[in-house]
């Protein structure tokens, strides 16, 4: 919304005031990030972005250490084709994935991820369906371990745009057999709900194709929920709403056997500096995308 600030003149000769309208479009929180994060990157990065924010390759939009081949074929058969087009832009969600979590692709078990080790399969965009019709939902990453699995939800700019929690027809309890009770109220009372920042119905889908997968029971299945925020991020009401919608989420459904946990980037990032993982590789992603908007 243009922001229109009134200055007064004098009229010479008149002693009267001529109201002059100054109007500047004001600046959206997602506007700033992206620019700052463009910013960021053309300060440490010899490629250059286009007036979008976007490289030319996949490849120029990834840190030293993470090779696309290790990867190409996981965001090949993802549903969402990310690797033509979003992929390429310095504030794509499924790049932070690939850059943070990458060096592990080819050797998961070095990874410490929510108290869990021994890691023996790391994938990205794994398709979990529900087994409802229509295309499954794809989750960022996929961990797996002989006692865990871990789903990975990755959000970047995203959070900054509300959208009300939609469910298409076919959701129906009676068609859901691993819905769980606090699950399917959760879904009901979200059915009712307004906008929000949280896309609290793409997790419960999460859930659904989780709980569905047959090789995943007997293990313990975690939904991990990590998203990124500016080291300012108090200062602006949509990353403050954004977290009160996520605990509130959590208390929902905290009796359900998938435990959901969420973190931002930026603490997962700490968290594995003080566990001497991967030192270099989190001073990369530090430089990258730790910043103020």
């Amino acid at each position: 919304m243009p922001v229109c600030r009134i200055r007064f003149w004098p009229m010479l000769g008149t002693g009267l005031l001529l109201a002059r309208f100054a109007c500047a479009q004001e600046v959206s929180t997602a506007d700033r990030a992206r620019q700052a994060i463009g910013q960021r990157f053309q300060e440490i990065s010899a490629e250059k972005l286009d007036a979008r924010g976007y490289v030319a390759r996949p490849e120029q939009n990834l840190l030293p250490g993470v090779r696309l081949e290790d990867f190409r074929a996981d965001l090949e058969q993802g549903s969402g084709d990310e690797l033509a087009g979003k992929f390429c832009a310095a504030h794509s969600s499924s790049a932070l994935a690939v850059n943070t979590f990458g060096p592990w692709r080819q050797n998961p078990q070095s990874l410490r991820l929510l108290g869990q080790t021994g890691f023996t399969a790391l994938q990205f965009e794994r398709k979990c369906p529900t087994g409802l019709r229509g295309i499954p939902p794809n989750l960022d990453l996929l961990l797996e371990s002989p006692g865990a699995v871990i789903g990975v939800e990755s959000k970047f700019l995203e959070i900054l745009t509300p959208k009300p929690p939609k469910f298409t027809h076919s959701y129906q309890p009676e068609k859901l057999p691993q819905l769980e009770p606090c699950w399917a109220k959760l879904m009901e009372s979200l059915s009712k709900s307004p906008e929000q920042y949280l896309d609290a119905a793409q997790l419960v889908r999460h859930y659904l194709g989780l709980r569905h997968q047959p090789e995943f029971r007997g293990r313990n299945i975690y939904l991990l929920y990590v998203f990124w925020e500016p080291e300012n991020w108090r200062d602006f009401p949509e990353y403050r709403r954004h977290r009160i919608e996520l605990a509130a989420f959590q208390e929902a459904v905290r009796d359900s056997e998938v435990t959901f946990v969420w973190h931002s980037y930026p603490d997962l990032w700490r968290q594995w500096q003080e566990l001497g993982l991967e030192s270099e590789h989190v001073r990369a992603l530090q430089a990258r995308y730790l910043l103020k908007i």
